[in-house]
């Protein structure tokens, strides 16, 4: 066997090797994603009690089966979480009418202080769709782990306590499953057309 051969088999063997690998590096991973995805809206949001900005328990139905906008965080959020609402209202209002208006969910992760009432005051500065989730800090806990939210509070100069938080928006379709996520400052252009697949 010349040079020339042996040197195109190595090469060969080298380059089926690599496609192997990557092959079985992209499977893994998908695995992987798989394993960790949320369950769907509709098989957590029936495993755990929590109730919504009225009083009334939060569960399938108060999704009317449309696209929603799941975010979380409190109340006494100073920047994050108002401007996260108002961006969410504005720009669902232009992709959607009323008939076809896309849910946004706001979880409190400081249910001490957000009881329903201070929700619905809260909630009421924003668009008419936002649905203020909130009930029992161990309840909220489950919810918010299945969609691998952090959270931690952080206690302040005035004997009190603020509270550090992940700030994605996690976006599901009318079916509940979860079909992405929208990022902290994301540009609107691309938030405008994440919704318009959502909604498809």
């Amino acid at each position: 066997m010349n040079f020339a051969r042996k040197k195109f088999i190595l090469l060969s063997s080298i380059i089926i090797s690599f496609i192997i690998i990557l092959a079985l590096t992209f499977l893994f991973a998908e695995y992987l994603s798989r394993k960790n995805a949320p369950q769907k809206m509709s098989e957590i949001i029936d495993k755990v009690h929590l109730i919504d900005h009225n009083g009334e328990p939060f569960r399938r139905t108060t999704l009317k089966n449309k696209p929603s906008l799941l975010f979380f965080g409190f109340t006494n959020c100073p920047e994050i979480c108002p401007t996260t609402l108002a961006d969410l209202s504005e720009i669902t209002k232009k992709v959607s009418s009323s008939d076809d208006a896309i849910n946004i969910i706001f979880v409190t992760l400081d249910p001490k202080r957000d009881n329903k009432e201070h929700l619905k005051d809260y909630v009421q500065y924003f668009d008419s769709n936002i649905i203020g989730v909130t009930g029992d800090k161990i309840e909220i806990k489950k919810f918010a782990e299945n969609w691998g939210v952090f959270y931690e509070s952080i206690n302040t100069s005035n004997n009190s306590y603020t509270i550090n938080h992940t700030a994605t928006v996690f976006m599901i379709d009318a079916l509940g499953n979860f079909r992405g996520t929208i990022s902290w400052g994301e540009n609107q252009t691309s938030v405008i057309q994440k919704i318009n697949n959502l909604k498809n």
